[in-house]
């Protein structure tokens, strides 16, 4: 939910790294369908998979999912950066 709770963003952008090739897309994708968030952790999770280099094949999925929303990656930035193709305010450390 928060990056916070796994050590941070650049911790999570790590565990990214570390699991491309052990990933299932479509388990992400049906999991996310499941759950039904309101919150777009599609484009979260897209954002991490971006920085982490995973195929666009892959980025372009979660894109299909929508991207209605413009929000903001972990709670209480004091630096942050914008990125138009997530729609998604970053910390700038990543």
């Amino acid at each position: 939910m928060r990056p916070a709770y796994a050590g941070g963003g650049e911790t999570v952008l790590n565990a990214f790294q570390r699991a491309q090739g052990h990933v299932s897309i479509d388990k992400i994708i049906t999991t996310l369908q499941h759950l039904d968030y309101v919150y777009p952790y599609h484009q979260a999770i897209g954002f991490y998979m971006d920085r982490a280099k995973y195929p666009e094949h892959h980025l372009a999925r979660l894109k299909g999912l929508g991207m209605r929303l413009d929000f903001y990656l972990t709670h209480g930035m004091r630096t942050a950066a914008y990125d138009k193709s997530w729609k998604l305010h970053y910390p700038r450390n990543l």
